[in-house]
């Protein structure tokens, strides 16, 4: 079974991602704190992690870099409400999809 972890500060989206992916049938771990998250990473293997862009105690960036500083091949997507072209394009080149 997959395991994914969704970090996201509103907890509406966060409780709806983990939610969804879990009746599609994935192992699932929320947090609404980027700080927790990488305690999270750092506890377990995770087959895939989403992240908002904007936390407010870290930012997805963050969480990429020690994601692959860790040497996880751990896909991370990030996600974000807010268009920022030059911010998409750093996180692309970083690793992000």
């Amino acid at each position: 079974m997959k395991k994914i972890l969704v970090i996201d500060d509103d907890t509406y989206i966060c409780n709806l991602l983990v939610e969804y992916l879990a009746q599609k049938g994935y192992k699932t771990e929320g947090t609404i704190s980027g700080k927790n998250g990488i305690k999270l990473i750092d506890k377990g293997k995770f087959d895939l992690i989403i992240c908002d862009y904007r936390l407010p105690d870290t930012d997805g960036l963050k969480i990429l870099q020690h994601t692959k500083s860790k040497a996880l091949n751990t896909p991370v997507i990030i996600m974000t409400a807010y268009a920022d072209v030059k911010m998409a394009v750093k996180l692309i080149k970083a690793g992000a999809f």
